[in-house]
């Protein structure tokens, strides 16, 4: 991010994404619709990426759906639902990798696929 400056729109999506479940940028701007409506959806997807590139947030590309975001930027998998679209954080998997020698390791992500226990109950 090119300026730290902690403003009020800046803190009201901050407040957002610890409210929210994994949202989408979308979803944090609906949201802010309600408590914050001076709060543009151009600003919304400014300040998430600006988040993202600073390390605040991660950037999450799950199930081919739109971009989420994740407050929690610890290393950690996640537990995606196909049919509602819910994210679980899923803490301590380790994936052993075999990299080409020389590779240098930034990071990585893993993503775990299917259906919540209350969609497959819905039958």
């Amino acid at each position: 991010m090119t300026t730290q400056r902690r403003t009020a729109q800046k803190q009201a999506i901050c407040d957002a994404l610890r409210a929210l479940d994994h949202p989408s940028a979308t979803e944090v701007y609906a949201y802010l619709q309600g408590k914050e409506p001076a709060v543009s959806r151009g600003t919304v997807f400014r300040v998430l990426s600006a988040f993202s590139e600073c390390g605040k947030v991660r950037r999450l590309r799950l199930l081919g759906d739109d971009t989420h975001y994740d407050f929690n930027t610890s290393p950690h998998a996640h537990a995606c639902c196909r049919k509602c679209g819910r994210v679980w954080d899923i803490e301590g998997v380790s994936v052993p990798l075999a990299l080409p020698e020389g590779f240098l390791f930034e990071e990585s992500e893993l993503e775990v696929s299917g259906v919540c226990a209350a969609c497959a109950g819905k039958g």
